[in-house]
């Protein structure tokens, strides 16, 4: 209904962005030391979110787009963290975003039914 009221906001540039963050949030959990499962603070999503729009120069599309992705990836994360195949987001995501990875288009899917 909302949508309806206010129009779908939704747009090809919003779900890319929404992906790029997606996995640098994920592999940046996944740099904290620790066995997990992990949950950042405020503080630290904050920091990390504000160093992400000023070097990567994207558009700052405020705090509930990004805490949906944080959200989001934090439980992606610590769920491979739990099955032990965290080399799956590496295979996606590092050293640069893989599109062509099933595991991707799944991401972006589900990204774009949330933003």
């Amino acid at each position: 209904m909302f949508r309806n009221l206010f129009g779908n906001s939704k747009s090809a540039a919003k779900v890319d962005d929404a992906l790029k963050y997606f996995f640098e949030f994920s592999l940046h959990i996944l740099s904290k030391e620790g066995a997990g499962p992990f949950q950042l603070s405020e503080s630290e999503k904050h920091d990390f979110r504000n160093k992400y729009i000023v070097e990567k120069d994207v558009e700052d599309r405020g705090v509930m787009f990004f805490s949906k992705i944080e959200l989001e990836a934090t439980n992606f994360t610590n769920h491979h963290l739990q099955n032990k195949t965290t080399f799956q987001i590496g295979m996606c995501a590092d050293p640069v975003l893989d599109t062509r990875q099933p595991l991707v288009a799944q991401v972006k899917a589900h990204l774009s039914n949330i933003i």
